[in-house]
């Protein structure tokens, strides 16, 4: 008795609807390259207010951030709000550089991470939940969402790694022993 070839009908239809891709390899890593890059960009583009590279001190968009979020909603950290905003700038820009090009992912998703958890405060804090998930918010989003979504991006890359066409690939096929 032959077997039946299976169609594509089968494979949205059938059990194959419910399977779980448990090994990110090969196929299944793609969707992490331009995930990782636009992340890492859109990061970048964070860490920048101001101008075009990280803590533009003296711009009215550095002050901004100084003045109306870190002074309100983390004076309660040590020293210098400045200082504090510029960490901040200098973690999403450079971090986010690295994340874009995997180079040292891990670490650099992880101070992402941080930074995301920070923001994610800030937005709970000055305006809370806006009745999440069922309330409405009269502009139509959350202001605590993309947040979120950034520091569960970069938990993803914490846990996981660059994925391929990284600078970290490529230095792991180097130095490691796997074939």
């Amino acid at each position: 008795m032959s077997a039946e070839k299976e169609t594509t009908w089968d494979r949205i239809t059938g059990p194959k609807l419910f399977k779980t891709v448990t090994n990110v390899e090969g196929i299944h890593s793609v969707p992490l390259v331009p995930l990782r890059i636009m992340t890492g960009l859109l990061m970048i583009h964070h860490g920048s207010e101001g101008g075009v590279l990280p803590a533009n001190i003296g711009t009215p968009e550095f002050q901004g951030f100084v003045d109306f979020i870190i002074k309100p909603y983390f004076g309660f950290l040590p020293g210098s709000p400045e200082i504090w905003s510029a960490i901040h700038d200098y973690v999403e820009f450079i971090g986010g550089s690295f994340l874009a090009i995997g180079f040292l992912t891990r670490p650099a998703a992880l101070s992402l991470f941080g930074t995301m958890l920070g923001a994610l405060y800030f937005h709970l804090s000055a305006v809370g939940a806006q009745g999440f998930p069922l309330g409405h918010v009269p502009n139509y989003s959350y202001d605590f969402e993309e947040p979120m979504l950034y520091a569960l991006i970069c938990l993803l890359f914490f846990f996981n790694g660059s994925g391929p066409l990284s600078i970290d690939s490529i230095i792991y096929k180097q130095i490691s022993d796997e074939e």
